[in-house]
């Protein structure tokens, strides 16, 4: 439901410009419109009763750059969808787009003062809509719906990480919606197979973060790695799941686990994303490796078969554990080598 100073600021607009306005949200659903002013065209009836817009006529607004505009853009009338000419406003607040303001022009464009009250207005709806946003957005990101492109216009771009909030008291949304209230600018976030999954590219202390969450809920969270960009959050989204629920699985590692530290679980969750990866451009090193794990860690049996001097295997020991950043000393990274190096040998076949 729109807020009534959202609504006022929308009605007073209105009558300034003596046109009809609306709001659509970033996806395209028509979240609140004026009082009638001015022109009401057959487009503009039919979203408000609807509370959608048509697919013909969002192709054409996206033909004329609505779909990543920063900036005012006019979009010129089309009879053949029953469409008069628009004013589009992007409702941008603090770098994020969080909706987009419609003003009917018809045959007379709005005058330049008239434009310059649309922008500030804009600009003060856009602040009061802003409570993190993007839920839709995300969520049709992750499951494919929505393409990388037209998410950044409005999750932005950069660096990111996923948080998946699991289990614990109550619903994980209504957890994130608690902590996030009065936040400045909270992270977009969407409740997607029994988790709260938040996007984080806004400079938050992600670790920090998922603590306050796990504690409101008793539950668990995970921790993707960093990732560039939007063009691989659905690679970032299964790894904080997988970290979730290695958390879970793994009291050990929780209750906020993180997608680099999950060791065994990590190969479990993705068997492609081998430990022993690094070692591939050293043969030697793996074929060093693999019989001094199937000999138990028994450095003497190692160096006889495979005919070394003990300094020579301790060397090639210590160069394994500089390439694949694990330690021989630890009994979790000995497994999750292990595991590597024998589903390798299975995957090979």
């Amino acid at each position: 439901m729109i807020g009534d100073e959202v609504q006022d600021l929308l009605d007073s607009l209105a009558a300034a410009v003596g046109r009809g306005v609306a709001v659509d949200d970033p996806e395209g659903q028509v979240v609140a419109h004026s009082v009638h002013h001015g022109e009401v065209d057959q487009v503009r009836a039919q979203a408000i009763l609807s509370r959608s817009v048509p697919a013909a006529v969002r192709a054409w607004q996206e033909v004329h750059g609505v779909a990543t505009a920063r900036a005012p853009v006019r979009v010129p009338a089309n009879p053949a969808l029953g469409m008069a000419a628009r004013l589009c406003l992007p409702l941008l607040h603090q770098g994020r787009r969080v909706g987009l303001l419609w003003i009917i022009e018809g045959e007379t464009p709005l005058t330049r003062e008239q434009e310059a009250g649309a922008v500030r207005n804009a600009a003060a709806i856009a602040a009061l809509l802003d409570g993190g946003g993007g839920s839709g957005t995300l969520r049709g990101l992750l499951t494919g719906g929505i393409p990388v492109g037209r998410a950044a216009a409005v999750l932005g771009e950069g660096p990111l990480r996923l948080l998946a909030l699991r289990g614990g008291r109550g619903k994980p949304g209504r957890a994130v919606e608690e902590e996030m209230a009065g936040t400045r600018r909270p992270p977009a976030f969407t409740v997607l197979d029994r988790h709260a999954v938040l996007l984080l590219n806004g400079g938050q202390d992600a670790a920090a973060l998922a603590g306050r969450l796990v504690a409101r809920t008793g539950g668990v969270a995970g921790l993707s790695a960093v990732h560039a960009g939007l063009g691989t959050a659905g690679h970032a989204h299964r790894e904080a799941v997988a970290a979730a629920r290695a958390a879970m699985a793994e009291p050990a590692l929780g209750p906020v686990a993180t997608w680099p530290d999950l060791g065994v679980y990590r190969l479990l969750a993705e068997p492609g994303g081998l430990a022993t990866g690094p070692l591939h451009g050293h043969p030697t090193l793996a074929v060093t490796l693999e019989t001094y794990l199937d000999s138990g860690g028994d450095a003497q049996e190692t160096a006889r078969l495979l005919h070394l001097h003990r300094t020579s295997l301790y060397y090639r020991l210590a160069r394994i554990e500089e390439i694949t950043g694990r330690s021989l000393k630890d009994g979790a990274d000995r497994l999750e080598l292990h595991l590597a190096l024998k589903l390798a040998r299975w995957n090979a076949v």
